[in-house]
């Protein structure tokens, strides 16, 4: 029991509430050759199907298993496997060995088991109390009350392993003994269990991953239930997942190859991005701050513009507020011309207030309920009217946002920030007949990818600076984490999340400098700018003023000195993401990636290195004092001078105010 579980704006998933478990209890080869082996199967309630093993990549293997007598119904495959790919199977009385080029499955036909032999991992199919009940999912369904079918399998866990990705996770990197659901919500903040961006990958640090190709809400059991096994559900006419072999690093290069490369973003957006804020603003105060900006002499290429553009009230309408912004295409050619760009703020939601409401009420451009009403509700938390939410499988919806979106873009803006996109309800019903539990983790690929359409063509790049996203989102660039407090409790479970995103094939992650809510202490403000300029993208915005000069002199010094040393790394910081892009790799590395059999690699959670050769340790606590965990080698202060610490080692350090918490690889050059 928890406050937030009663959030009334929050679209829930659609509980999994069990009636009948039917595993999977006989199985026959019907087909065995190079493009895998396909079985017939039976389950315990006598249900027939079909489960089929396919080789992916060289280190992956698709898994799927559909029975006979669930039915069709819309859905969008978000992974795409290669078709060239063979493999060769070895038959045997009660079974048969696959092979891959890095992956081989023994599959045992009676009883049905599945292992890999490296590493070594088998199913958990027999694993019961003392009572006899079975206390894992074995591969199998389940019918739910509400008559939809539950896929679902398990495999042994070793005590010393550890889970990552699932997209991003405020609680921490680590999700051992978690029970995570892979569905975006509005997490109101940056403490809790909810999460804006869900990706359903998984990475174990024994030497193995899973990726499930759905857009439902698959449910993760990581030795939660059962301290010896993990699981996965996925409520969806069929289970399709990838089970994948390598070290992390090589696990999430096929991530990659199977949902597509992450964005590379223009060199322009590595530089800082500094906002005016959440409230209002117009054409003469953002000329003041680019103003303030050049006379001081602090680094920035984007200067971003919230809500506020618009009407208040009216942020859907994509229009600007003319009183406060009379000459928009002016303003933004003067800024252009002084080496800025403009960022703007935009949703996929339409007030009932908005003039464009009617229309496209009228012409059918709203997601509906079963009964063919339009759906209207809260999706702004209580603080502005309701809204509909526009049905992107809609033809004319889509044509109507683009025109809308290009306009906006039209007047010399270079990027918009992708704001919400978690509000799809599970039983609105789309133009394409998707229900909302298919839908609703879809949308916002929807959105992004309408978006960066028109960016692609009107800007030439295809950025989105966007809050939620799934599977395959990676090709859209920017992600930031949401909606956190000042705290410092805030600053490091959005460093724990962005380490989540890390590890779940999103390598442009950011965060609002300063946390979204309230207004930080000059040290707080300082310790996140310090974070902040060391992530893979910054960006300074809140509520309140995060202009770096508003915290006094001695903060606005310290923050000045992290914002030159991001300048004077951004050759260095461009490469690390080229390479992120070409590998699949993160630009920010936590220590578990490249050391997963360390276990203090699995505890230092709350550090990362930004590319290969720098060591980013952001103090989460006043004073500047903390443990940090030098890996192997040899590292140096990035001032220069003394102080070589020799990894592997934990270190107390106390570092003043002005000083960032960095350091780097003995004889790297990154400066």
């Amino acid at each position: 029991m928890h406050p937030r579980d009663s959030t009334p704006w929050v679209a829930p998933p659609p509980p999994l509430t069990p009636a009948v478990l039917d595993p999977l209890a006989g199985a026959w080869v019907a087909r065995a050759d190079t493009d895998g082996v396909t079985l017939d199967v039976r389950t315990a309630a006598g249900r027939t199907g079909i489960l089929r093993l396919r080789p992916a990549t060289g280190n992956s293997l698709r898994i799927t298993l559909r029975l006979d007598d669930v039915p069709a119904a819309p859905r969008i495959s978000v992974v795409t496997a290669p078709e060239d790919t063979r493999c060769t199977v070895e038959q045997s009385p009660d079974g048969f060995t696959l092979h891959l080029d890095r992956l081989h499955l023994n599959v045992h036909l009676s009883p049905l088991a599945l292992e890999l032999t490296d590493p070594h991992l088998r199913q958990a199919a027999d694993v019961s109390d003392p009572t006899g009940r079975t206390t894992v999912l074995p591969l199998g369904v389940t019918e739910l009350t509400d008559g939809r079918p539950a896929y679902h399998d398990s495999w042994v866990t070793e005590p010393d392993e550890h889970f990552y990705g699932l997209g991003e996770r405020f609680t921490g990197p680590d999700l051992r003994g978690q029970r995570v659901d892979c569905w975006v919500e509005d997490a109101q903040g940056s403490t809790g269990t909810r999460s804006y961006k869900a990706v359903p990958y998984l990475i174990s640090s024994r030497g193995y991953a899973v990726l499930v190709d759905t857009t439902t809400a698959a449910s993760f059991d990581l030795a939660h239930s059962n301290t010896g096994a993990w699981s996965l559900t996925v409520p969806d006419e069929e289970l399709d997942y990838y089970l994948i072999t390598g070290t992390p690093a090589e696990c999430l290069r096929t991530y990659r190859d199977l949902t597509g490369p992450a964005l590379l973003p223009p060199e322009w957006a590595f530089s800082p991005w500094i906002s005016g804020g959440f409230r209002p603003e117009s054409a003469a105060d953002v000329c003041e701050r680019a103003r303030r900006v050049r006379e001081l002499g602090f680094p920035c290429e984007v200067l971003h513009i919230d809500t506020y553009w618009q009407r208040e009230g009216c942020w859907s309408d994509l229009g600007w507020d003319t009183e406060a912004f009379p000459d928009p295409r002016g303003l933004i050619a003067d800024l252009s011309g002084q080496g800025f760009h403009v960022s703007l703020w935009m949703n996929p939601y339409v007030s009932v207030d908005s003039p464009y409401f009617a229309e496209a009420d009228r012409n059918g451009w709203f997601l509906r309920t079963a009964s063919g009403a339009t759906w209207i509700g809260q999706v702004w938390g209580g603080a502005h009217p309701d809204s509909g939410l526009l049905d992107l499988t809609h033809p004319g919806a889509v044509d109507w946002f683009r025109d809308r979106i290009r306009q906006v873009m039209a007047t010399g803006v270079s990027v918009l920030k992708t704001d919400f996109g978690e509000a799809v309800p599970v039983d609105v019903v789309a133009y394409n007949g998707m229900t909302g539990d298919r839908l609703h983790n879809l949308h916002p690929l929807l959105f992004h990818d309408l978006v960066a359409e028109v960016t692609r063509e009107v800007a030439g790049h295809g950025l989105t600076w966007g809050r939620s996203t799934w599977t395959g989102g990676q090709r859209h660039g920017a992600k930031w984490t949401g909606d956190s407090n000042a705290s410092w409790q805030d600053l490091a479970s959005t460093l724990r999340a962005g380490l989540s995103l890390s590890f779940s094939g999103h390598p442009f992650w950011s965060h609002d400098i300063g946390g979204f809510h309230g207004t930080p202490d000059p040290e707080l403000f300082v310790r996140w700018a310090q974070f902040g300029l060391l992530s893979p993208l910054s960006r300074f915005h809140g509520m309140t003023s995060r202009l770096p000069w508003d915290f006094g002199e001695e903060a606005y010094a310290a923050v000045l000195h992290a914002a030159r040393l991001r300048t004077g790394l951004l050759p260095y910081v461009r490469s690390a993401a080229a390479d992120a892009v070409r590998t699949g790799e993160p630009l920010a590395r936590p220590m578990a990636l490249d050391h997963p059999d360390r276990p203090d690699a699995h505890a230092a959670d709350l550090q990362y290195l930004l590319g290969p050769d720098l060591l980013v340790a952001p103090p989460y606590a006043p004073g500047g004092r903390r443990q940090v965990w030098f890996p192997p080698g040899e590292w140096l202060p990035y001032t220069g001078g003394r102080g070589l610490v020799t990894g592997p080692q934990w270190q107390h350090v106390e570092l003043p105010l002005a000083t960032a918490p960095l350091w780097r690889r003995a004889g790297a050059h990154v400066l």
